[in-house]
């Protein structure tokens, strides 16, 4: 949690002056330089058995790879989509990135079970390089961009703000606590690996089938999903088996199939209306300060409660944190 912790401060610390060298270089070149980083920090983690790197310095590099990733995707992602529309582009991304993320478990753990988790860290070090490749020679749809971080419009897009840091804590509760509360149940790589897989197929096929619904419509799925992640987030506080597990995870995955195609929708309609870099910089500062707080929180009680009960109270904020989705405005709410 400590670790978790500071990679978010030194992310914090880091985005403002990363964002305006991104903005002389490239806001591409950038994205290639984080999977890079992204790519050591692995590197890092597999050897320090070996070299003993401080936690600090793997969590600096890891902070300054997202600094350089994540505020110029969703920057490029606004850009990229201002004449096209906006709700088909998002559903396919969402697609795309529940296929990973749902295969990657199943494969990781496999591989860490069977070959060790030091060559499953290299596998991953080289799919980070070979992803960054394409950036730095790809168009540059932001660069010499003129902007001011002064200009962010805090009282219009506070609700923006509210939701995206509930949109961030239940993701970093998701991918950092849940699964550890998890392997106290099923103690090995594959067994998490798997059930964390469980929602994959059935979540492609309905971020596909919002992708294609109208505007107006979205609004409601927004709701639905939001509520089933706060209700399956609740009931992880009482799971006991695998096959709970299984089925925590699935309906999960299908709230989050139906919640991200409208959220992200409305985030880049959004950021389109307001000035992008600073509401980039606004939105992605919220991430920070969630992550932060929740990290703190639970480092703070490590020392006082259990590792169990710690895990527990992480599941406890993901709870109002899921629910906290649905506060993003719509693009008529943002004119």
């Amino acid at each position: 949690m400590a670790y978790f912790m500071l990679a978010s401060v030194f992310w914090g610390i880091t985005q403002a002056p990363i964002l305006r060298w991104s903005n002389r270089i490239g806001f591409n070149k950038a994205m290639g330089l984080g999977l890079l980083g992204e790519g050591l920090q692995i590197l890092m983690l597999a050897t320090i058995t070996h070299y003993h790197w401080p936690l600090w310095l793997i969590a600096l590099v890891w902070g300054v790879a997202i600094s350089l990733y994540w505020p110029q995707l969703r920057a490029n992602f606004t850009r990229s989509l201002l004449h096209r529309k906006v709700s088909p582009a998002v559903g396919m991304s969402s697609a795309l990135l529940m296929l990973s993320l749902g295969v990657a478990p199943a494969i990781g753990g496999v591989i860490a079970s069977w070959l060790g988790i030091t060559l499953l860290y290299v596998i991953a070090m080289l799919c980070f390089a070979a992803a960054a490749a394409p950036l730095f020679t790809g168009k540059e749809l932001i660069q010499h961009e003129e902007y001011s971080l002064r200009g962010i419009p805090w009282r219009k897009i506070w609700r923006d703000l509210i939701a995206n840091m509930g949109s961030e804590v239940d993701a970093a509760i998701a991918a950092n606590v849940w699964p550890l509360f998890i392997f106290l149940i099923v103690p090995t790589y594959a067994g998490v690996g798997f059930l964390s897989s469980m929602a994959v197929i059935a979540s492609i096929i309905i971020a596909f089938y919002v992708g294609q619904r109208k505007q107006k419509e979205i609004t409601g799925y927004l709701k639905n999903g939001a509520g089933v992640i706060g209700l399956t987030n609740a009931i992880r506080l009482v799971t006991q088996s695998v096959g709970q597990i299984a089925g925590i995870n699935f309906f999960n995955g299908l709230g989050q199939a139906i919640a991200v195609t409208p959220f992200y929708s409305r985030y880049y309609q959004n950021a389109e209306r307001e000035p992008l870099l600073p509401y980039v910089y606004a939105m992605q500062m919220t991430c920070v300060v969630g992550d932060v707080a929740v990290f703190g929180l639970l480092v703070l009680l490590s020392f006082v409660v259990s590792v169990k009960a710690v895990l527990a109270i992480g599941l406890i904020i993901a709870i109002p944190a899921g629910f906290l989705i649905r506060l993003i405005r719509t693009p008529k709410d943002s004119n």
